[in-house]
């Protein structure tokens, strides 16, 4: 029974204790109600799942009921229902009445009676509090662990392929991850993802951002995109809502998150993580969970001061190991989360349980991004190497060292154009360099792409000049540099041009 992308999500994660048993037929139905309920029909759709009405669902008897969402009238099913959690175990407080979600005595009983037959925990830590909320409720409840961090665990030798997938390279991949609501990220720190994307340079850093589904069904994905739009110009990569955080995290360096379980399982997961949310999360949680006593552990992210040197300090001042404590009194049971879950999941369908099935991979991380056009690049020259940093173009007021501007050929912004040092075409194309510094007289030199490590070059002063990299051990450099250290060079070296560092690489540079 799925009400939201989010918890259809999370029963996709444990629909593979299922896999290959012939007597095992899964049928999906929607229960209307949620202000997050958008969507859901596709994402079943898209996945081929078969759906049936919930009319049809509550008149038929069933074998097991799954929902990883005590919400909606599931008292109407006609089957033992199995409750599992659809986060990181269960910490948002009810909005209305009190109570945590997941664990209240309001969700799980009806008319006197309890709802589910079983309730699956992530730890013995919830034992207790559920002991708080719903004593007669104890008896059902089950310690099976989480299926859905063990999937992320038994994938971890992929991280590479993610990074391919990605784009990531040699660079530093930050992932932001986003609850919903008015304390989230998101929620509270609308120009985070713009500034991160304008100030972190982008031949060291790749940002990525993962953002709960809520935020994608509850304004919808034009008006996200419309939010977003000056990073994916800056070059963002953007999640999709209904999967890629968990292969993403398993590609992360560093994570830049909020009270949502994405974030704790970065925690959990190791990398080191800065919070930013709104300081007053705690308003939405359970106090007592682990979730909450993580937000008051982990190191925030200040908005305030310089970005970049934050998350610098975090990587460089991280202790692995340092939040286990923590993390660990939701993710109980490690490794085991598929056999416990799937002992109960048989013993409710009076089913002897087969062979047990192996782990799953992750699908790759397709993330949608936009092409940066437009750089802002500054240049040092020391014995006859260029070192080159470079960053997007994200409206203005951005606070760049001496730097020249250089924009691609196709930028629709004229006004970049007509204030750009450099101005790069991809293709070579006769009579080009003349127009265009007829057309633009504050550009300084046209460039143009002949292959995948040369430009031609073209100076207003009428000097050309042929540049040609050689071929980098670590990752071809991106030949949208090779003007960039030129003028770097023309403009400050007093000796031979050899080389261009970019990022962590150094490619030796032929001039002629």
């Amino acid at each position: 029974m799925a009400r939201t992308v989010t918890s259809a999500s999370r029963l996709l994660d444990v629909l593979p204790l299922f896999r290959s048993d012939p007597r095992v037929q899964v049928l999906f139905t929607v229960a209307a109600g949620s202000a997050f309920d958008d969507g859901i029909g596709d994402y079943l759709r898209d996945v081929e799942a078969r759906v049936v009405s919930w009319a049809q669902a509550v008149d038929t008897p069933f074998d097991l009921a799954v929902s990883a969402s005590a919400n909606g009238d599931l008292h109407r099913l006609r089957a033992p229902l199995l409750l599992v959690p659809h986060g990181a175990g269960h910490n948002r407080l009810l909005s209305a009445a009190g109570g945590v979600s997941g664990l209240a005595r309001r969700q799980l009983v009806r008319d006197g009676r309890l709802v589910p037959a079983a309730i699956a925990l992530s730890h013995h830590e919830q034992l207790t509090r559920l002991a708080g909320e719903c004593p007669e409720a104890v008896p059902l409840a089950v310690v099976t662990g989480d299926p859905c961090f063990d999937r992320i665990l038994a994938n971890a030798a992929r991280r590479d392929r993610y990074r391919r997938a990605l784009g990531t390279g040699d660079r530093k991949l930050v992932l932001i991850s986003s609850t919903w609501g008015e304390h989230s990220l998101l929620g509270a720190n609308h120009d985070l993802v713009a500034r991160l994307t304008a100030e972190l340079p982008v031949d060291e850093y790749q940002v990525v951002l993962a953002a709960h589904p809520n935020v994608w069904y509850g304004h919808g994905g034009l008006q996200v995109r419309l939010w977003l739009g000056d990073a994916l110009d800056a070059g963002l990569v953007l999640l999709p809502p209904r999967q890629g955080w968990q292969a993403a995290l398993l590609a992360a360096d560093v994570v830049v998150g909020d009270h949502g379980s994405v974030t704790f399982y970065g925690a959990a997961l190791g990398r080191p993580t800065l919070l930013a949310s709104s300081g007053r999360e705690a308003e939405e949680l359970d106090p007592a969970s682990p979730t909450a006593a993580l937000s008051r552990a982990l190191p925030r992210l200040d908005p305030r001061r310089d970005l970049p040197g934050q998350i610098g300090r975090i990587m460089d001042t991280y202790r692995p190991g340092a939040y286990d404590e923590v993390t660990e009194r939701t993710l109980g049971e490690s490794g085991r989360a598929g056999t416990l879950l799937r002992q109960v999941a048989y013993r409710l369908m009076d089913l002897e349980p087969g062979p047990e099935p192996a782990a799953t991979a992750l699908p790759d991380p397709l993330g949608e991004r936009g092409e940066v056009l437009s750089f802002l690049v500054e240049a040092e020259v020391q014995d006859g190497t260029v070192s080159l940093r470079r960053f997007p173009v994200v409206g203005a007021g951005q606070h760049v060292r001496d730097p020249h501007l250089v924009v691609d050929a196709e930028e629709p912004d004229r006004r970049r154009l007509e204030t750009a040092a450099i101005i790069v075409r991809g293709d070579p194309a006769d009579g080009w360099a003349a127009e265009t510094l007829r057309r633009y007289p504050g550009c300084l030199m046209t460039a143009e792409v002949t292959g995948t490590r040369r430009v031609r070059l073209a100076l207003r002063d009428g000097r050309r000049f042929e540049v040609t990299a050689s071929a980098g051990t670590r990752g071809e450099l991106d030949p949208r540099c090779l003007p960039s250290a030129v003028y770097g060079w023309l403009t400050h070296g007093d000796g031979p041009l050899t080389s261009v560092r970019v990022g962590a690489r150094e490619t030796a540079i032929d001039l002629a």
